[in-house]
């Protein structure tokens, strides 16, 4: 994201995304995307910088409908290989 002039940081590019499968490689890097969330509910996501406890996702729940997720992430996933699956959709990667 890049900043015009001095106000706060602006998206300058974005991208409708789809959640993908489990694995990382079978799906597109986002490249440190902040999200915007359209319709609410549980994320599965890879964190830019990773989780402490070394786990590869993050499971955020509650997101509420038309949330800015200024979260910075490479994937987006359908669910974390288990019983917790991704339900937000309409979602944009923003840069």
């Amino acid at each position: 994201m890049g900043q015009y002039g001095n106000q706060p940081d602006f998206g300058t590019r974005a991208q409708n995304i789809t959640p993908i499968g489990y694995n990382p490689a079978s799906g597109e890097k986002l490249n440190s995307a902040a999200l915007y969330i359209g319709t609410g509910g549980i994320l599965v996501c890879n964190v830019v910088g990773g989780n402490t406890d070394g786990n590869d996702t993050t499971v955020f729940y509650n997101i509420p409908d038309g949330t800015f997720f200024p979260v910075i992430v490479n994937y987006v996933f359908k669910g974390n290989g288990g019983d917790i699956s991704t339900t937000c959709s309409d979602i944009v990667a923003l840069y």
